[in-house]
Formats: structure tokens, sequence, C-alpha cells
């Protein structure tokens, strides 16, 4: 890629995704934040579904120096994805960035494909790898992985847990896998105080889908119903909190604004986060960060958080959740020390406060 640009002009970065919601919108605007704050000039492209905030809520979050490009929206995920191509393809070629980071594993091939034969500076991070998802059949996840395999070779990959580093270097053969530490600002960090009055309050936060297995936090509620509140926080369809909620003893609430949400972490005794795949989960990271102990499943990016025994507890079933859960419950002081291992823990590994400075590095090594 020629640079005609004076010398010391900022890099100009484009984040690009086709899901921003959820836990994309945290790590897009993190990322993107930190990176203006360290020169950088800075564009964000998205295409838009069901839970992705309006423009208006987006631009109120995001950075005032950060470019939120009109979202693309054809009606549809078939339409909305060969627009983005399209629209990466036009970038790229008048070369208005230096810089392409693609965010999700649909947008990571999507993009990948659109810049064949075009000569771009291109990372991706997923988020999370699609073949990871048990929601889709084995031949589909193999397909997944094969498409990772394939397209590898272009660009960099960028992830930010150990978990998916090796998955990165050992299953897909990755020639250029980079590790960005993300998280949480240092400056949110506390050692909460335990309530003096009430039970005991289990929360979860996420949308209500199969990725995050309501029915699994259901169960642990239905155990020890008596013994604790059991709060889900996080939109999702009357159906899906009929079929795998249903009767169990859950307080259900919509999505928080960030205001909300640290009260609630502030009324939080533990956290119950029995996803089925993660890549790095914000929302258990920030947990932790608040000093709420956490019973977490078993996965890529959980088990990179909590340290089994120390933080909190990793286990496999749901009697494992039930137990570890039961535990908490009936045992202030270890929530106490375990939720203070945990900022501990998260002061030393999961704060995003070098994460703009880190990324540009990481950018300026493997540019085309």
């Amino acid at each position: 890629m020629t640079d005609k640009r004076e010398p010391g002009s900022p890099l100009r970065v484009l984040h690009a995704t086709e899901a921003m919601g959820g836990g994309i919108v945290s790590i897009v605007d993190s990322i993107s934040r930190r990176q203006v704050e360290a020169g950088a000039s800075v564009t964000v492209l998205y295409t838009v579904r069901p839970d992705t905030p309006s423009p208006e809520v987006m631009r109120e979050r995001f950075h005032p120096d950060v470019s939120l490009r009109e979202p693309l929206s054809g009606g549809s995920t078939l339409r909305d994805i060969p627009l983005m191509m399209r629209e990466l393809r036009r970038l790229a070629r008048r070369h208005e960035y230096d810089v392409i980071h693609l965010h999700s594993s649909i947008a990571g091939v999507a993009g990948r494909l659109a810049l064949v034969g075009v000569r771009a500076s291109l990372f991706y991070s997923p988020h999370g790898f699609a073949f990871l998802r048990e929601s889709s059949p084995a031949l589909v996840r193999s397909f997944y992985r094969t498409l990772e395999q394939i397209f590898a070779r272009k660009g960099t990959l960028i992830v930010t847990s150990a978990g998916e580093v090796e998955l990165a270097r050992e299953r897909l053969r990755a020639p250029r896998v980079e590790y960005l530490q993300s998280g949480v600002p240092e400056s949110s960090l506390v050692v909460r105080k335990e309530r003096a009055s009430g039970p005991v309050l289990v929360t979860m936060t996420g949308r209500i889908t199969y990725q995050k297995a309501p029915w699994r936090f259901a169960a642990v509620a239905r155990a020890l119903e008596g013994r604790a509140r059991f709060l889900w926080v996080g939109g999702g369809s009357a159906e899906d909190a009929a079929n795998w909620i249903g009767d169990a003893p859950v307080e259900l609430r919509e999505w928080a604004t960030p205001d909300e949400l640290e009260d609630i972490f502030a009324d939080t005794d533990i956290f119950l986060f029995p996803t089925l795949w993660e890549g790095m989960a914000l929302s258990l990271i920030q947990a932790q960060g608040r000093g709420i102990p956490a019973v977490t499943t078993d996965v890529v990016g959980n088990r990179d958080t909590v340290l089994d025994g120390v933080t909190g507890f990793v286990r496999d079933t749901d009697e494992q959740l039930i137990e570890a859960t039961r535990r908490l419950i009936d045992d202030p002081d270890l929530r106490r020390s375990m939720g203070a291992a945990a900022v501990e823990r998260v002061r030393e590994s999961f704060t995003d406060d070098g994460i703009g400075e880190d990324s540009v590095e990481i950018y300026r090594r493997h540019r085309a």
C-alpha cells in the first residue's frame, strides 16, 4: 500500500462488523476509544441487526472523535453482508484507511473474501470462533473451521484470550497471531462491600440465547429456590424465555444501561455464567472486576478469566454448577475472599487501559 500522506500523520483505522450488538459493541467502543486517545484516526463501519443500538445511542456511547459511518442495512443478513463486502472493497481500493480491523467470525470471512486481490492491511478478531458454537451441527462447525483455516493466511489474527491463541496456532495453523489484552478500565475496579441484609443475589447478564444456556441458569435456580434470588439481565424473545427458563424462580429484566448495570453489580453476590462457548466475555470480566465471585463453565474465555478455586469456580455439569453456587451462597467469607482475589486478578490481567497503544503497535508491526 502506498502512503502518500505526510510523515507523522495519524494512523487511519477502520473497524468493521456485521455483529454490532452485545459484547461486540463494548469491545469496539473500548478499542476505538483508546486508539483515538493514542492519536489514531478511527472510523467504525457496521450493519444493523435486532440488538444493534440506535444511531443516537451509538453516538452517545462512542468517543466523540470516533467517526461512525451511517449503518449499512439491506433488511436482512443475506443482504447486509454483500453490502459490507462491497463497501470494504471500495474503501480499500481508494486507500482511505491504513488498517482494516474486522470483528466477528462472519465479518472476518466476508471481509477477507471481499479483499482478495486488494492490497490492504487486514486484521481480524473473532470474539468467539464460529466453529466452537455448539448450536451448529458438527458438519457446519467443521465447515466454519475449514473457512478459518483457508483465510488464516490473509491478514493478522488478533485475539483476546490465551485459549484463542492456542486454537489459532494449533487448530488453524494461523501464521500471524497476536494477543491483545482487553477488559475494563482499571479505574472501574472495586472491592464490593457485602450487603448488610437481604437474600443473596445471583445474577447473569446477556441475551437469552442458546449460547448463554439459560436452561442451565434456570436449573440452578430451581435447585436452590428459597436460598437466594436469581436475576437474569438481558433482552431476548418471550418464546425463548418461556422455553428455556419457563417457570423457574428467575427474575427477568431487559438490558440495563451502564449506570443501571453498576447498580445491579453493587447488589450482586454471585455471578453465574453458564455459557456454552465464548471468546472473552466482557460481562464476566466486569463482574470479577467489581469483586463478585463467579461460577462459570469450562470453555475458552471463561476458564481464561476465572481462576478455579481462587476467584470463583469453573465447572462442567449442571450438578457441579448447582453445588458451586450453593457453596458460595452458604459461605459469605468465601464470597468475600474470592471477590477480593477477583479484583486483583482483573487488575493484573484484564484491564483495557493499554489496548489503544498496544493495538496500534500490532498494526504497525504487520502493515502491508
